[in-house]
């Protein structure tokens, strides 16, 4: 897209939305009212996404909410209004002064004129900003307030229900995040949500998704409620280790028999998923059972199976039966 066709479009919006705020629509509400009552399987941020509510906004109408435990039939709050204690509570304000969080009744246009800005400036600064359809608590960027997260992980591998720390930096202080995960160029799962520190950090402890198999790459994420989703690197899941087997988080240990490849050996495990096999110290004897261990290698002109195992110990054992 051209700068040129990108001006326009933002000049565009820019008539949608003072049309609009003249017709007294693109006001920011929420699709579930002022509250919502909690059902079976639902979660924090699947209510967010449902009823267009910040999570930040969640947590500040129900301070004392556990995020980890919500119990089916409790009411929370969404919107200023009647909370569940029948007190009338009102928006809570923003105090980044480069962030502005919308307000029920706000337009793009009311909000632009509040703060001095050009519909232009405001929509340059969010360009995923839908006008028409803005949510009760969500966040905008004002002009000079932009930041670019970074996610890092404490280990690059482990093994499903393994423990991994996320670590965040230069979020928005104080938002509401959620962690999730993913297979590469697939849709993420979410695991939690956390609190983001008053210095923009997070700093949380997960697991591997138990859903994960050995040999998937995963890839973490820190999910905002502006739209945006922060992803780290490669995450390489691995076998879970034997007992007292400790090591390299990228070891590998695994059983089957070893084939004559076209460019290495392999091996096929008795689930029939095949690796190709190097070493610089151990023989192969093609038929033969045996029990591997070794690391993933990293790089192989081996093209056969899921991926490459440099050997380091090899042991022949007895086949399982059919």
């Amino acid at each position: 897209m051209t700068a040129k066709t990108a001006i326009l479009r933002t000049t565009a919006a820019a008539t949608v939305l003072a049309g609009a705020m003249t017709a007294g629509g693109a006001t920011a509400d929420t699709r579930c009212g002022v509250s919502y009552t909690i059902q079976p399987g639902d979660t924090l941020y699947g209510v967010a996404q449902q009823c267009r509510v910040a999570l930040a906004t969640i947590m500040d109408f129900n301070p004392n909410l556990d995020v980890d435990a919500i119990p089916v039939g409790a009411r929370i709050q969404l919107a200023e209004g009647p909370g569940s204690d029948g007190e009338t509570r009102g928006t809570p304000q923003e105090e980044t002064p480069n962030r502005y969080r919308v307000e029920q009744g706000d337009t793009a246009y009311s909000i632009a004129m509040t703060l001095g800005l050009s519909l232009q400036e405001l929509m340059a600064e969010n360009p995923n900003l839908d006008p028409l359809s803005m949510a009760i608590g969500e966040a905008l960027d004002l002009p000079d307030g932009d930041r670019s997260a970074t996610v890092n992980l404490s280990v690059q591998s482990g093994p499903p229900g393994g423990e991994v720390t996320v670590m965040a930096r230069d979020l928005r202080p104080n938002d509401w995040v959620t962690i999730g995960a993913g297979p590469q160029s697939s849709e993420w799962q979410r695991i939690r949500e956390v609190q983001v520190a008053a210095d923009g950090e997070v700093r949380t402890q997960v697991n591997v998704p138990g859903w994960a198999d050995p040999s998937d790459v995963l890839t973490f994420v820190v999910d905002t409620d502006r739209g945006m989703t922060y992803k780290s690197g490669d995450f390489e899941v691995t076998r879970r280790s034997s007992d007292g087997d400790h090591g390299d988080d990228r070891g590998m240990a695994l059983e089957g028999r070893v084939n004559d490849g076209a460019e290495c050996y392999t091996l096929t495990t008795p689930d029939g998923d095949v690796y190709s096999l190097v070493s610089d110290d151990v023989e192969f004897t093609d038929g033969e059972y045996v029990e591997i261990k070794g690391k993933r290698a990293d790089a192989s002109f081996c093209m056969q199976g899921q991926t490459t195992v440099d050997v380091s110990e090899i042991r022949e054992v007895r086949a399982p039966r059919d």
